[in-house]
Parts: C-alpha cells; sequence; structure tokens
C-alpha cells in the first residue's frame, strides 16, 4: 500500500466538467461555490509550513481538471508551487475521456503524482443511464493508463446508481481486482435536490439503495480491497453535506463508521462461530455501542444463525 501523506483539499466545483450527470451538484456536495485563489495560496502555504519534514498533497477536487483550459491549469499549478517545499506533490480528479498520454505527460511535468478517476461504475448499461458519456472499457482504459505511465491511481465508484444491480456490482469487483488501483473511494447515491435524478425520483423512476443496504455493499467493497492491497480513502459523502438538499438515498455523517461496524461484526461472527475468542478494544467497543447500540444489536440478531446465543458469545466487551 502507498505511504499516506498528509493532504489539503482545494475545491473546483463542476470546473472541467463538460456535461451535466444526472445525479451530479458539486456545489451542494463540496459545500464550496468558487475557490478564493488568495485565501487558499495563504493557506497552503501555512500548511506546508506547519508539517515541513512531511510528505504532503495539495489534492484539486470536485472538478474534471484534465478538461480546463491548458493555460488555466498551467497558471494555477504554477501559482502554488510558489508556496509548497519538495515534499509535497499535487492530486487531482478527473473525467475518464480527458485522459490520454499527452495530458499525462504534461501532468507529471507539473508536479501531479496522484490521479483519481471518477469513473462510478464500470458496467456499461450503468453508465449509460447516468450519462456518464464513456463505456466500461473506455474507463478501464483510462485507469490502465494511468498506471502505466507511473502515476498513483485513484478509483472513485458510485453504489446505487440507476441500473445497477448484484450482477453490476460483481463486474465492478472483478474490474477492481483486476486493476488494483492504490485507492479506493465509494461514494454511494443519493439525491440531490435540483439535480435531473431529483426528478426521475419524484417521478417514481429511481429508488435508492437503504442504508444498511448501501453499508453491506461497501463492506463487501472493503473486503475485496483489503484482499487486493487496496486502501480506501472515503466511504460515503461529506460530512458538510446539508442535509436538507439530500431528498432520499443513504445519506448519513456517520457512514463510515456504519461501514467500519459491520465489517467488525462480520469479523466477529466467523471468529465466534470457530470457536475463538475475541478480546475487543476501546475503538471497537464504541463501534458496537454506539448510535443505542444498533451495531451490538445487529451482531445479536445474527448470531441466532451460527447456533450461538448472545449471553455464551465468548466475546469480552
Amino acid at each position: 500500500m502507498p505511504k499516506r501523506s498528509l493532504i489539503y483539499p482545494l475545491f473546483l466545483p463542476m470546473q472541467g466538467c463538460k456535461h451535466r450527470c444526472i445525479y451530479c451538484d458539486q456545489n451542494k456536495i463540496s459545500g464550496e461555490n468558487t475557490m478564493d485563489l488568495a485565501k487558499e495560496l495563504a493557506n497552503v502555504s501555512r500548511f506546508i509550513a506547519n508539517h515541513p519534514d512531511e510528505d504532503k498533497e495539495v489534492a484539486f477536487y470536485g472538478s474534471s481538471f484534465t478538461a480546463l483550459p491548458a493555460s488555466y491549469r498551467a497558471e494555477l499549478l504554477q501559482q502554488f508551487h510558489k508556496v509548497v517545499d519538495a515534499k509535497t506533490s499535487f492530486r487531482i480528479s478527473t473525467h475518464p475521456l480527458y485522459i490520454n498520454e499527452e495530458i499525462l505527460h504534461t501532468c507529471a511535468a507539473m508536479g501531479i503524482a496522484c490521479i483519481e478517476l471518477g469513473i462510478q461504475d464500470f458496467c456499461d448499461e450503468v453508465l449509460l443511464a447516468t450519462k456518464r458519456g464513456y463505456t466500461g472499457e473506455q474507463a478501464m482504459q483510462a485507469a490502465m493508463l494511468v498506471k502505466h505511465q507511473g502515476f498513483t491511481l485513484g478509483v472513485q465508484l458510485m453504489p446505487g446508481l440507476p441500473a445497477s444491480t448484484p450482477a453490476t456490482i460483481e463486474h465492478n469487483r472483478l474490474a477492481l481486482t483486476a486493476l488494483k488501483p492504490e485507492y479506493l473511494r465509494l461514494y454511494p447515491l443519493v439525491v440531490i435536490k435540483g439535480t435531473p435524478l431529483a426528478d426521475t425520483y419524484a417521478q417514481g423512476l429511481y429508488a435508492p439503495l437503504e442504508l444498511e443496504e448501501a453499508v453491506q455493499i461497501c463492506a463487501d467493497y472493503a473486503e475485496l480491497a483489503e484482499q487486493e492491497g487496496i486502501t480506501i480513502i472515503k466511504q460515503g459523502l461529506p460530512s458538510n453535506l446539508n442535509p436538507q438538499e439530500v431528498l432520499a438515498g443513504p445519506f448519513h455523517p456517520s457512514f463510515g463508521e456504519f461501514v467500519l461496524a459491520e465489517r467488525l461484526v462480520r469479523h466477529i461472527i466467523r471468529e465466534i462461530c470457530k470457536g475463538k475468542e475475541i478480546k475487543l478494544d476501546k475503538k471497537q467497543r464504541l463501534l458496537l455501542m454506539g448510535y443505542r447500540g444498533k451495531y451490538w444489536a445487529i451482531l445479536q440478531n445474527r448470531l441466532k444463525n451460527c447456533s450461538v446465543v448472545p449471553y455464551e458469545m465468548n466475546c469480552i466487551l
């Protein structure tokens, strides 16, 4: 797994996006409208000064960075190069269609080390339903090119997209296994006010994932990622998203913790059903007992299928 760096995030909402996906409103998702360049240059300068001996990244999110005009990209990075040190690199997120050898050569020359691709799904039928504008094969080719050119690769997937099924999820799992990106982000789809998806939802033509269903899917992805040496860096949308902007879907500020708790429940059940004793540390106890004992109750319920009743558990709290 790649060594983790300190990250300073910068948001360029919707910039470089040539078309609008049915679910997207980056201004609402990121909580940002525009970037104040002078302010962020000062903030990054302080960030660098506060961490002189650590590996750092300045990350540009919320946009299709490589689809921005080349002159703007160059000017933007030149400004930030003036305030960073030798232990700082740049990270970008972008659309798979705006990746080619020429673009990647320019990215390398500008000090970009990590590229996250907003792939969302590797299945053609899902990509067509969400108007992403590319095929699964094109997404895979873009990702492979990023890796082959020596960049650290991140992949963003979005469980719960229209036309998603257990079969398409399995296709995504196979794609991740073949590709083995260094990083993975999981953003379960929620319905945001004012998006085309909101209209589809209002017409009864789209049913979002339930919260627990999304947790299960992301826990499955997390287990696969652990097996394949892929680091998950985010599960769930940013907690600063205004809940009033969410019409439906599995949004919760603690979504990532729910996934961790689900994985812990699975681990405990596997070990107890083998007759092993489980000792939980403080963090694990909090995962189980938090939110009014939500996952402790789930654990007890599932153990009924393991022929072990709760009071017989060799689980030391």
